[in-house]
């Protein structure tokens, strides 16, 4: 599925605007896990109501699914980790976004249950797993520290642009050419151009 380049572009286009909201390697952990579950439990019910869907209702009815979805997660999040939650609670519905083009398309609609559910655990596990990798590199560069924990700031300035929205964008940039680069390496190049 991820050596389909339009199913990765996908992916990593829906993960974007997340990136920016993954500061630390803790608020990444959380936006990850709650976009893998929004994406999971949305798609399983678009499945279970696709017999009441049509393909002009289908669109509406994965908007309202996954925010209700987005909804849950978050005040089930916050109850666990309250301060961690209110810092991004006013970007998670962003997550609804990205559960929504990731569900786009007639074959959410028209896949068996089993298959949509592996597609989703695949392509929200990729965006969430980007997710992360992202907020990681965001904390380390930016902050100089991994977990809170101070690791070069006794020895080296942190590099500042990598607080800020451009510095997730760029990081997310290099993340795409890496992955690029190593699957024109490896000559596995998706069957899609």
């Amino acid at each position: 599925m991820l050596k389909d380049k339009e199913t990765y572009s996908k992916i990593i286009l829906c993960s974007l605007p997340l990136t920016v909201v993954a500061t630390t390697a803790y608020t990444s952990i959380l936006v990850a896990v709650i976009s893998f579950l929004a994406v999971i439990i949305s798609t399983l019910l678009v499945c279970l109501l696709k017999s009441f869907l049509t393909e002009k209702t289908a669109l509406l009815a994965k908007v309202i699914i996954s925010l209700g979805v987005v909804g849950v997660l978050t005040m089930t999040a916050s109850v666990f980790y309250k301060e961690l939650t209110d810092s991004v609670s006013p970007y998670l519905p962003l997550i609804s976004l990205t559960t929504v083009l990731i569900l786009s398309g007639k074959d959410t609609i028209e896949a068996t249950p089993a298959n949509a559910l592996k597609a989703s655990v695949v392509m929200g596990g990729v965006s969430s797993g980007f997710l992360f990798v992202v907020g990681i590199l965001r904390e380390f560069l930016g902050m100089g520290s991994l977990f809170g924990i101070d690791i070069y700031t006794k020895v080296f300035a942190p590099m500042e642009l990598f607080k800020n929205p451009v510095g997730a964008l760029f990081i997310a940039a290099m993340l795409v050419l890496l992955y690029n680069i190593l699957v024109s390496l490896t000559g596995k190049r998706g069957t899609k151009e």
